[in-house]
């Protein structure tokens, strides 16, 4: 029996942003590009597992109106620490979203989709909730000969968490199913550091 998400990230809550970064894991290079040339000034936009909240913080900072969504609930308690005005919500991803139909204009999910197993309800989830027109940016983690642990669709991460793997087609056919565009693009993930390995992502940015 192999542990939920949030025993993995309760204890990495009040150090997750240094974290991080050591992890050589940067998520603002992609919110760069999904969301370039748009004005934030109140958009709603929906940060999917935003950890201790540093991508909802900058959004906040950009104008929008920012929601961030964990399953840690030491991750929302230090986001909310560090944060003003912004509501966090302890929320399991595999759930239905607590949304209406067509809430957000911008729905980011960065560093969690990998430890979701099915995750084609998720996208559906992240589809029903953003507006026509809106934009999705996701990084799902690949899997593929060229990767590590190769073809496996599962891996196990520390001996008592998974994480979940698609291949790059199978992304495709998801995004098609419930976007009117995608652009996908490999990009590196975080490093292994029992391996000194990059994990390999699919970056989405698709538009409903």
């Amino acid at each position: 029996m192999h542990e939920s998400p949030d025993t993995l990230f309760d204890p990495l809550a009040e150090d997750y942003e240094n974290m991080r970064k050591e992890l050589a894991w940067d998520p603002f290079p992609h919110i760069q590009d999904a969301f370039k040339d748009i004005s934030f000034e109140g958009l709603q936009i929906l940060d999917a597992g935003c950890g201790t909240g540093e991508c909802t913080r900058w959004f906040q900072a950009q104008g929008a109106q920012a929601v961030g969504l964990d399953i840690s609930p030491e991750m929302c308690f230090q986001a909310a620490e560090r944060s003003e005005n912004i509501f966090y919500l302890t929320h399991d991803l595999s759930e239905k979203l607590p949304f209406e139909d067509g809430r957000f204009d911008g729905i980011v999910a960065l560093g969690c989709l990998e430890y979701l197993e099915d995750i084609e309800s998720v996208v559906a989830e992240f589809a029903r909730t953003l507006k026509s027109g809106g934009t999705f940016l996701g990084c799902f983690e690949r899997c593929g000969s060229d990767c590590p642990e190769g073809e496996a669709k599962a891996i196990e991460f520390f001996d008592i968490w998974m994480r979940y793997r698609q291949t790059e087609d199978e992304i495709q056919t998801l995004c098609t199913q419930y976007f009117q565009t995608a652009e996908l693009k490999r990009v590196p993930g975080f490093i292994l550091q029992e391996t000194d390995e990059r994990t390999q992502y699919i970056r989405v940015i698709a538009k409903k």
